[in-house]
């Protein structure tokens, strides 16, 4: 198994650097672009010395802290600029060249860059007509994979090169440039809560903050222009979190123990308390002549009434808030919406607003 075409149209090839021991075997399968997943130079290797071979190389360790996540577009696009050459695949042509992508064992970086390209190339396999949600996302991502295994079943990417394709996946498989990446909200987020993780683990909160508030673009789903929830302050009605920042919680207590907290992601209105650089601590009410408490937060997160760690955790308490459903945009759509929202939430006990409860209200002409 020295080296595996992937089943397909493209001569796409995974190996191990073993491969590299017989040039003519590069030859014999035509190579014409090589990329190394691994530290590596090809032209120091016996044979390759005046190669025309086009190279890349991209120095990353197979460990599951490393970020091959960031390194994805910039491969795929090799990938695809050596089996299509400039005019791609979007153009009628058929593929003119021939690609080997590997690491040390051909097991698990060079696995992951075939299964980001192919994720990229063809989503329609592997669930692109299912939402990009994280369910959908493990889904897609085990089909690949499978794909690669049908010809190279020593396949198999560390977990955190698993969970990183998946989030590649979620975000749409950005890659139009090489810091699509770098630049996707997603990935921004993934990456802030790896430091997080790593301060806490030091015992020291985060020397950035990052506030999902001021992240979240104008227009994006999950804005306040869909139907939902409002947090407000049980003393001064202030507005602390909105649906699109509210964490979900799978309550793993029993159906008598009911979940004190409602959690949500660090908002802009924390600044003043998480800049002191304390890793844990009590949040208060920004309202202007409020500052109640209602809540607190820790860095390294701590464990719900109900039985679920959260961490990092910014728990409100459900005592010190009110739940208030949000209307909906106007219009057909969300009237349809209401009536919807309003039923669940009117089951659920949560206090509707004028015009929410029972039918949707009528537009205002």
């Amino acid at each position: 198994m020295a080296l595996s075409r992937i089943n397909g149209e493209e001569d796409l090839f995974v190996s191990g650097i073993f491969a590299f021991r017989r040039p003519s075997l590069l030859e014999e399968h035509k190579i014409t672009h090589v990329l190394s997943v691994i530290k590596y130079d090809l032209t120091a290797v016996a044979g390759f010395e005046d190669t025309k071979i086009a190279h890349l190389s991209i120095d990353i360790d197979d460990v599951e802290e490393a970020d091959i996540l960031i390194h994805l577009p910039k491969l795929v696009r090799f990938i695809e600029s050596g089996l299509y050459g400039d005019a791609g695949s979007g153009s009628t042509r058929e593929p003119t060249g021939s690609v080997l992508v590997h690491c040390a064992m051909g097991k698990s970086r060079s696995v992951t860059a075939a299964v980001a390209y192919l994720l990229w190339k063809y989503p329609h396999r592997f669930g692109a007509s299912e939402r990009r949600d994280r369910e959908s996302a493990a889904s897609a991502v085990k089909r690949a994979l499978a794909w690669v295994r049908e010809s190279r079943s020593l396949a198999e990417p560390n977990d955190g090169f698993m969970k990183q394709l998946e989030l590649w996946w979620e975000m749409g498989c950005p890659a139009e440039s090489d810091d699509a990446v770098e630049k996707n909200r997603v990935y921004r987020r993934w990456a802030y809560r790896r430091e997080v993780e790593e301060a806490a683990k030091l015992g020291m909160a985060p020397e950035r903050l990052l506030f999902e508030d001021e992240e979240k673009q104008t227009g994006e789903k999950g804005t306040v222009t869909e139907p939902g929830l409002e947090l407000r302050c049980k003393k001064c009605r202030r507005v602390l979190a909105t649906k699109p920042f509210i964490v979900p919680h799978r309550e793993t207590g029993s159906p008598q123990t009911s979940c004190g907290h409602f959690f949500i992601e660090p908002l802009s209105w924390m600044r003043p308390t998480l800049e002191e650089g304390v890793l844990e601590g009590r949040l208060n009410c920004p309202g202007q002549r409020c500052g109640a408490s209602i809540g607190r937060y820790s860095w390294q997160g701590f464990k719900c009434s109900c039985g679920e760690w959260v961490c990092p955790a910014f728990s409100l308490q459900r005592s010190r808030v009110d739940e208030v459903a949000t209307a909906p945009p106007r219009g057909p759509a969300g009237r349809a919406v209401a009536g919807h929202e309003a039923s669940r939430m009117a089951a659920m006990g949560i206090r509707l607003p004028p015009g929410l409860a029972g039918t949707p209200a009528k537009e205002n002409l």
